[in-house]
């Protein structure tokens, strides 16, 4: 196994020399960007971009990617993707630029000096934070991000060239190692294809998709990509066949400014299909699409009844984006049809200048045409998501909990909901009653005891469809609970819930932690009250390094100090060395086996792994002190621990010996077709791993796949991926995944 990897990066590498070795030179790479560019049809703008590249090539001089090819290759790239979506002139020279300040000894200012402020502010909004000291790659990240939401805010051709510059990177993955290309992937998956998807750019979402597919499940994207290539002649055959109907019957009907499609679906949406369905290839049907473009929205429905008398509708598949347009500005129909020979067929009908929204989003309305220097107000009205990103950086100080929030937020799936008045609400689909609620206001959805839907009343955990009139009812004595964490959906509801229980359980820990420190206080002869009025209560505070007493109170409430042992130190009395000899020894005695765990530098502390995420070595962790059970250990995305309140948090860190992480259980679950064997397949491909598998489940789903459930143990996150490998290698096998505790049936 080893060896067959080892040789396969040796090829790999081999590719890439043959692939920089036929590179062209930057000039000749520049000279396509100038020829992509010419829709400015402005000299000025060529001598502005040729000044950029001069200025950028100066500057990476001498400057090599992994790869080996010149850098300055890496802004051209960027730079062209960008001119692909016909973008202004600002946004191409802040693209040669956007690396400069990051990589060399050139200052902000000098930008500003050469360019100007306003793409001196552009390639501000592009550099990454890089003098501060973060505790985690996660922390780091984070405040990129946080730093590029607020660059959005001002300027949305940040994010353009952001995009470009994540997609170029994507191409050009394969000279990084595997763990390298892995994390990348899955940040490209979780943030920038998502945003790409809400700022309507769908070519740059798909290929983003597509390409993080071909990294992280590299294995099952050849087997689609394969089995796509094998019935090119019949697919080809297919999509020939249904647009010739389509253009005829439209003919007929004297339509004559009209353009009709038809293309396979992106391997990644294929995917994802297959996993949502619990389906193997071979059993997904739908593997194209078909569009008509036309001039004006009533031509859209026009076409929408031709086509629906042609063949039957689906129920349940028909969306009106014209009517309801989704956040991104996206306008089409959507409706899948049955042929005469039972096979679907996906259609979409939108008009020619919709079809150009679709293909360039935002890009579409800020583009070369525009001649102001800023974006309007109006244009960021459109995206209300990227206010509520905006609030997010602000109320969400914790970076773990910042992300988390954002990659629920830039979901694109939306449901249009209406109030009693005729209000429209725009939630995300699976929202329940209460985030409903907390889409009006804060304090409705913190007062909700009730809700009408279409005049009957429902439970708050219900979902709500598109369509449906929502009626809320509230309550002044009503308050949240734990319990509404576990059914709401939307950033803001689970944030405002968030911190209401948290601000409710810090005054519960406080009034604790003073009961506590004046029991102790009075059983050394102490007065609490009358230490607080001689000011004597300051050493405490000092002693116990808080910035203030309330602070004491909760550190003591929370469980994070030894009341008993502060006290002590502060006030000594007549103990005992004998005493004094048995809590240290007792404070210092642990149990056999180490947890493999740091907390705050320290290994000999008591620590819980959750069941809830069941954190593996090798995954970024947070830690929270706990009653009873020693420091509660987390991934650093868990949803229960984003709920946990962020005072009792303290670092904690795996310990740098393999041997000291011990072992950890892990559920996988496998989907399989149900073939004889299948099991022993599997079963053999973990144990060829070194992992003991300590429970299986098999069932057969509704949709005749086998669904294999394990509990195994293993080392650490890279055993782990190299069993998820090793499975999918199996014939049959459409795919593996981890699952949490929590989740798994």
């Amino acid at each position: 196994m080893v060896k067959n990897s080892k040789k396969s990066q040796q090829e790999k590498n081999k590719m890439n020399k043959i692939i920089v070795s036929e590179q062209k030179s930057p000039d000749e790479d520049f000279k396509d960007l100038l020829a992509r560019s010419s829709y400015l049809n402005d000299e000025k703008a060529f001598e502005e971009i040729t000044k950029a590249f001069e200025y950028a090539k100066k500057k990476h001089q001498g400057q090599k990617r992994v790869s080996g090819e010149p850098y300055i290759l890496h802004p051209i790239a960027v730079a062209s993707i960008l001119a692909e979506l016909r973008v202004d002139l600002a946004s191409i020279v802040s693209a040669l630029l956007h690396d400069v300040v990051e990589d060399t000894d050139t200052t902000i200012e000098d930008i500003e000096k050469e360019f100007g402020k306003n793409i001196a502010e552009l390639v501000d909004g592009l550099t990454k934070i890089g003098k501060i000291k973060f505790r985690s790659s996660q922390e780091r990240m984070a405040e990129n991000f946080r730093k590029m939401i607020l660059a959005m805010a001002k300027d949305l051709r940040v994010i353009l060239v952001k995009l470009s510059d994540r997609l170029h990177n994507m191409r050009t993955l394969g000279s990084l190692p595997l763990v390298k290309r892995l994390r990348i992937a899955k940040e490209t998956l979780e943030i920038y294809a998502p945003l790409a998807n809400r700022l309507g750019i769908y070519g740059i979402k798909s290929e983003l998709e597509d390409l993080c597919f071909k990294e992280s499940k590299n294995e099952i994207y050849k087997e689609i990509s394969q089995n796509i290539a094998a019935k090119k002649n019949k697919r080809e055959s297919y999509i020939n066949e249904i647009k010739e109907i389509l253009e005829n019957e439209l003919t007929k009907y004297g339509f004559s400014d009209f353009k009709v499609y038809g293309r396979p679906k992106h391997f990644y949406s294929i995917y994802r299909k297959m996993v949502s369905r619990q389906l193997a290839f071979k059993d997904i049907h739908d593997l194209f699409g078909f569009r008509i473009l036309v001039e004006s929205v009533k031509d859209c429905y026009e076409v929408l009844g031709i086509v629906h008398s042609m063949w039957k509708p689906m129920p349940g598949r028909f969306k009106d984006y014209i009517a309801m347009p989704k956040a991104n500005l996206y306008q089409s129909l959507h409706t899948t049809v049955i042929r005469p020979n039972g096979q679907p067929a996906e259609i979409q009908i939108r008009t020619f200048n919709m079809h150009d929204v679709c293909e360039y989003g935002i890009a579409a309305h800020w583009s070369y045409k525009e001649k102001t220097k800023q974006l309007k107000s109006d244009h960021i009205e459109r995206f209300s998501w990227l206010r509520q990103m905006v609030e997010l950086q602000q109320e969400l100080k914790d970076p773990n909990e910042f992300l988390a929030a954002v990659k629920v937020d830039l979901f694109d799936e939306e449901i249009f909901v209406f109030t009693p008045k005729g209000d429209v609400i725009q939630l995300r689909v699976g929202a329940t009653i209460l985030d409903f609620a907390f889409a009006i206001h804060s304090d409705v959805g913190l007062k909700t005891l009730g809700a009408k839907i279409n005049g009957r009343i429902t439970p708050l955990r219900s979902e709500i469809n598109s369509g449906d009139i929502v009626e809320v009812i509230t309550s002044s004595t009503q308050k949240p609970n734990k319990d509404w964490l576990n059914f709401v959906t939307t950033s803001k509801a689970r944030n405002k819930i968030r911190s209401c229980l948290r601000s409710e359980q810090r005054n519960a820990s406080r009034k604790i932690g003073k009961d506590v420190l004046a029991h102790e206080l009075t059983s050394q002869g102490h007065d609490l009250e009358k230490l607080i009025t001689s000011r004597k209560i300051d050493n405490l505070v000092k002693q116990a390094k808080e910035s203030s007493l309330d602070e004491l109170y909760l550190s003591i409430g929370y469980g994070k100090l030894s009341v008993k042992e502060l006290v002590q130190k502060c006030f000594p009395s007549s103990q005992t060395k004998e005493k004094k000899a048995e809590i240290k020894k007792s404070s210092s005695k642990r149990g056999g086996k180490t947890s493999g765990i740091l907390v705050s530098g320290m290994e000999d502390i008591l620590v819980s792994f959750s069941r809830c995420c069941n954190p593996l070595p090798g995954e970024e962790i947070v830690g929270f002190i706990t009653r009873g059970r020693g420091v509660s250990i987390h991934c650093h995305n868990c949803m229960r621990a984003l709920d946990l309140d962020p005072a009792r948090k303290v670092d904690v860190s795996w310990v740098t010996d393999e041997k000291e992480q011990g072992l950890h259980t892990v559920y996988l679950q496998v989907v399989t077709e149900e073939r004889q064997g299948i099991l022993a397949d599997v079963t053999m491909a973990i144990s060829n791993c070194g992992v003991n598998i300590r429970q299986a489940q098999v069932r057969v789903s509704t949709s005749q796949k086998g669904i294999l459930d394990f509990e195994i143990v293993l080392n650490n996150l890279s055993q782990l991926n190299q069993v998820i490998r090793a499975v999918e290698l199996i014939p049959d096998v459409a795919f593996a995944e981890r699952k949490n505790s929590s989740r798994k049936k």
